[in-house]
């Protein structure tokens, strides 16, 4: 992919033939989420319209939900660096060089992923979560889901799937009503606004359903006004 103009991306491939085009566009069209609409966000979110107007707002994702709903597990309670790592070790063995969907993971099994993918108490969680929504179908042996069956709710019912694991999926299915909170939030918010992220929550009513979106682009703004 490339982009030589502010708005479109060009997309090239080799190695298929014309029957895949429709797929490889729409996984592009996925990881760029070039379907969101974004002018409700625009309206809500007056402030930083702008940045909305010149792309802002797009969530980078992965192929389908359930990449993103796993490499969400694997950023509770550590850091990046090891999120990284065992991201890698879970396309080298079981994706055996791609991202492994949700009959593969559970195939390599919950000791596999202990050990050898070094993924720790999260293995419990993959396992038993990804279990969870293929029985209740709630996505698809192929990992796509649907937002109305994964709702917040759904989602906290999940073995292991607390409220910032569960607002962050939420957000790549451009759901934005929660901050997904976690000690990167935290710490934000009380030293730029001196206040926790309920109380920056309630003195932005106003937002709406676009709450976690003000909040990103509100950082991003900080961010980019900050002097160099």
């Amino acid at each position: 992919m490339a982009q030589h103009r502010a708005d479109a991306v060009t997309v090239g491939w080799e190695g298929f033939g014309a029957s895949e085009e429709a797929q490889i566009l729409w996984r592009v069209r996925r990881w760029l989420s070039a379907d969101w609409e974004p002018a409700p966000a625009i309206a809500a979110l007056p402030d930083v319209a702008g940045l909305i107007e010149r792309g802002g707002g797009r969530m980078l994702r992965g192929s389908s939900f359930y990449e993103d709903f796993v490499k969400t597990v694997l950023t509770i309670n550590t850091s990046w660096s090891a999120t990284c790592r065992m991201v890698a070790a879970l396309v080298a063995e079981p994706g055996g060089g791609s991202f492994p969907g949700p009959a593969a993971l559970l195939d390599y099994g919950e000791e596999r992923l202990r050990v050898q993918g070094k993924l720790g108490f999260r293995a419990r969680t993959l396992t038993a979560a990804t279990r969870q929504m293929l029985d209740d179908g709630a996505i698809t042996p192929s990992g796509e889901g649907s937002p109305e069956r994964l709702n917040h709710d759904y989602l906290l019912s999940l073995y292991g799937i607390g409220p910032y694991a569960a607002a962050h999926c939420r957000v790549l299915l451009h759901d934005f009503s929660r901050i997904p909170v976690d000690s990167s939030v935290t710490a934000y918010l009380r030293e730029q606004y001196g206040c926790h992220p309920a109380a920056f929550a309630a003195e932005r009513s106003s937002w709406g359903a676009y709450l976690a979106l003000g909040y990103r682009l509100t950082r991003l703004r900080d961010r980019l006004e900050r002097p160099s």
